[in-house]
């Protein structure tokens, strides 16, 4: 026999699962619309030397799943999805009109241990804005994420995004620490592990990759930090270049946006969040639960510089984010944000037909089919016996107004029309019928 288990670390979506996942993606569209983001969609299977050029060794080698029809040819299924973004704007770079606002919501995979929140075939949100210089490109994205985790009823108590520069970082190196630039990346690398690590393993491992006091101790200061101006209040003799920094101006600036803005109470810096994938090159950030029952990254993001550089000498910067829904799941079922009754079908709005016996089920299909011409979603019960038992059924599932179909009523070309809240029913002729659906509707508010 066979297995009924699906893949380790995927799984099968039953209907009631599905109706979860479309108030989700429902609910991230509407907003992602209402900012003027248009969806798009991608190959599954890219060639893998796009995402070896665009993201880290580790996702591409040790996370990836690699197919090899022929020799030569090794294809991706996509971990991620801003590489082939990448692809996608700069085959259309001069056609489409910059800043360029594009979402997509679609199904990626990672070898990796499955575990909760994590699985290897998983849909995930993204959302990027292409184009966009200027640090009111970082605050719309912090206004979307916001807007979107509000509007399913999470407080700035339950989530805080929290958000760096990596040219900061990249300042604090060169000017404060004096760390050569081919080490930069080994300090991107040991503070995205940080909280990855138990306190012991963490410290040796930052011992062995900085063989210096100062530097181990700098570290750990911005992996901890929460105020950039004591953070740099802890360093001495700062020299005045830091601050001319690109990215010192930047982190500031954008502080300056975000306190002045309506969203400050959900915004904290934080030095500890660099991001582990290389393609970002300025403002990183990522999205906390910071409920005390399950502090962790719910998601996260940033902006990239050279987006199109593998494929165009073309200059396109660009921020966005990629957000499992999975996770996105775990963190609202945290805080009882998703409707109680949403894996349930809603069958209220539902017209169902119950009938005597089988000699009307010519007459019930063409009834059943006129109903459905105006939009109005309709049942019908083929048990063709038991009324009571066809009745009974229906309130089982909270139909709210049934049909009751014998050969009377099809001699007569009629239907009785029955409210199964009140029980009234009444018999009106086909031509009549959809009148009195819509007038028993409005009866009972639906």
């Amino acid at each position: 026999m066979f297995t009924r288990n699906p893949l380790k670390g995927m799984d099968d979506v039953f209907p009631s699962d599905m109706r979860v996942i479309k108030y989700l993606t429902n609910k991230l569209k509407e907003i992602s619309e209402l900012y003027t983001y248009q969806e798009y969609d991608t190959p599954l299977l890219e060639p893998i030397e796009i995402y070896e050029a665009k993201t880290s060794s580790e996702l591409v080698n040790e996370q990836s799943f690699i197919v090899e029809k022929k020799e030569g040819e090794r294809l991706i299924l996509r971990p991620e999805i801003t590489p082939t973004l990448a692809r996608m704007v700069a085959q259309k770079e001069q056609e489409l009109k910059k800043p360029i606002r594009w979402y997509s919501i679609p199904k990626c995979y990672r070898y990796e241990q499955p575990q909760k929140g994590r699985r290897r075939e998983f849909l995930q949100y993204n959302i990027d804005i292409l184009g966009e210089d200027t640090l009111y490109a970082e605050l719309e994205v912090f206004h979307i994420i916001v807007d979107i985790l509000t509007n399913f009823g999470a407080t700035y108590e339950q989530f805080q995004i929290f958000f760096n520069n990596r040219r900061f970082i990249d300042a604090v190196c060169e000017f404060i620490l004096d760390i050569p630039e081919e080490k930069f990346q080994t300090v991107y690398d040991v503070l995205d592990k940080s909280d990855k690590m138990e306190e012991e393993e963490f410290e040796a491992y930052v011992r062995e990759a900085f063989q210096n006091e100062f530097i181990v101790q700098s570290i750990y200061k911005l992996r901890d930090s929460d105020d950039l101006d004591e953070l740099l209040k802890s360093f001495n003799d700062i020299p005045d270049t830091f601050y001319e920094s690109q990215g010192y101006k930047e982190l500031k600036n954008l502080e300056n946006l975000i306190q002045n803005s309506e969203i400050d109470m959900y915004c904290s810096f934080s030095s500890g969040i660099v991001r582990g994938l290389d393609y970002y090159t300025g403002t990183v950030f990522e999205v906390f639960d910071t409920g005390k029952e399950n502090i962790r990254a719910i998601f996260g993001g940033g902006r990239y510089d050279d987006l199109l550089s593998i494929f165009s000498d073309k200059q396109l910067s660009g921020i966005g984010f990629g957000m499992g829904m999975l996770m996105l799941e775990l963190f609202l079922r945290t805080y009882d944000l998703i409707p109680e009754d949403i894996e349930d079908l809603d069958y209220s709005d539902v017209i169902y037909i119950t009938t005597i016996n089988k000699k009307v089920a010519s007459y019930v299909f063409n009834l059943a089919q006129r109903i459905r011409e105006q939009k109005i979603s309709c049942l019908i019960d083929y048990r063709f016996d038991n009324l009571g038992n066809q009745l009974s059924k229906a309130n089982d599932l909270g139909v709210n107004i049934s049909l009751i179909i014998g050969p009377n009523e099809m001699e007569k070309n009629q239907v009785t029309v029955k409210n199964m809240i009140s029980e009234d029913q009444k018999t009106v002729s086909f031509e009549n019928l959809l009148e009195e659906i819509s007038k028993m509707k409005k009866e009972l508010k639906l």
